[in-house]
């Protein structure tokens, strides 16, 4: 019969709480992640999508298309624009063209929004950390008069051809309560 040495029993235990430690820590995340995703269900949110603009900048020819699938035409719905810029966007301001065929599948209406991406004093509006921030802004209200796909077009209406810090650009659409 062997008996455990004092260092051997030290080793032993540090290893249990170890281990104790890991699954808590991994506990703590499943927890986390779970009231994540359940904070981000949202029952009146009808669409949400973004896409990715090219690392090299936003092609004032590029157009982002989004079509949004809406099968109740009863309902108001609100729109909201999403941007993540970088921090080396060059601009305070976005300049926006939403082409939209809310009323009729075949005649798109085009608006112009100004999206500001930062304050006076350059200080980055929205949420984020690092180099990256993401803001919204509530585009209008729409009541269309049918279901199905929706089409809402982006464009940017800035001065360069080519826009850099601009990460991804994204469409939600919630019902109106």
């Amino acid at each position: 019969m062997r008996i455990e040495t004092d260092e051997e029993k030290d080793q032993t235990i540090d290893l249990n709480n170890e281990m104790i430690s890991l699954n808590q820590k991994k506990n703590k995340l499943i927890l986390l992640l779970s009231v994540i995703l359940l904070s981000a269900c949202d029952s009146d949110t009808m669409y949400h999508s973004f896409l990715h603009v090219s690392k090299e900048g936003w092609k004032k020819s590029d157009t982002l298309t989004f079509k949004a699938p809406i099968t109740d035409s009863l309902a108001t719905y609100r729109i909201s624009v999403e941007v993540r810029n970088r921090i080396d966007y060059p601009y305070r301001n976005l300049c926006l063209f939403i082409s939209h065929n809310t009323q009729d599948s075949t005649v798109f209406v085009t608006d112009t929004i100004q999206y500001s991406l930062a304050d006076e004093s350059g200080k980055w509006l929205g949420t984020g950390v690092g180099n990256l921030y993401q803001s919204a802004c509530s585009y209008t209200f729409i009541a269309p008069k049918r279901s199905g796909n929706l089409t809402f077009k982006l464009s940017h209406g800035m001065m360069d051809n080519v826009l850099i810090g601009i990460n991804d650009v994204g469409i939600e659409i919630k019902r109106k309560k």
